[in-house]
């Protein structure tokens, strides 16, 4: 029988390959020292940033403060007087558009001698003279026909000096007449 005891085996190391040389000692010790560098870098550069934000934040709030009290308020002011320009002008009442819609009315014939106007009830309440009926059937023709003018009322027929036909007119404009038109 084989004798187990006395033969020896030998258990071969496997611990892997020996270096003589440090290289990779050197070259490890290298790369951590660098990221060490670079991440205290990083760690620098950024509360570097951090405080130069904080300073620019700070003079952005100095200066805010001194536009405040001067252009700010006075930027608000002229809002505020423009905005209430704007609804003044809004309810305004045109009456320059009426004056122009008689005016390129008028019927060479006649000359109206009185002009009354409401604009509550949009009325233009006018007497005058033609000088015959035929100018006068004309001249309240012209003005059923314009656009700007919803009814025209007619009456009050007498005769003047000079041949001439007294008349009194009432005339209903519509509401788009008293709007600004350029």
């Amino acid at each position: 029988m084989p004798d187990l005891l006395t033969k020896k085996e030998t258990i071969k190391s496997s611990t892997g390959p020996k270096y003589n040389s440090p290289l990779f000692s050197y070259i490890g010790l290298l790369l951590f020292f660098l990221v060490g560098a670079s991440y205290g870098g990083t760690i620098l550069l950024n509360s570097n940033q951090q405080k130069t934000k904080e300073k620019l934040i700070e003079e952005i709030k100095l200066k805010e403060e001194s536009l405040r009290s001067e252009l700010l308020d006075e930027i608000f002011l002229l809002d505020e007087r423009l905005k209430n320009m704007g609804s003044l002008l809004h309810k305004h009442t045109f009456t320059s558009n009426i004056f122009k819609l008689i005016e390129a009315d008028v019927h060479p014939s006649v000359r109206f001698s009185s002009f009354n106007l409401n604009t509550d009830s949009r009325k233009i309440d006018m007497s005058g003279e033609a000088a015959s009926y035929t100018a006068l059937s004309k001249q309240i023709g012209i003005f059923e026909r314009n656009a700007q003018i919803e009814k025209v009322e007619f009456g009050g027929l007498s005769s003047g000096p000079n041949n001439l036909i007294g008349f009194r007119l009432t005339i209903i404009l519509r509401p788009g007449i008293f709007l600004l038109r350029p």
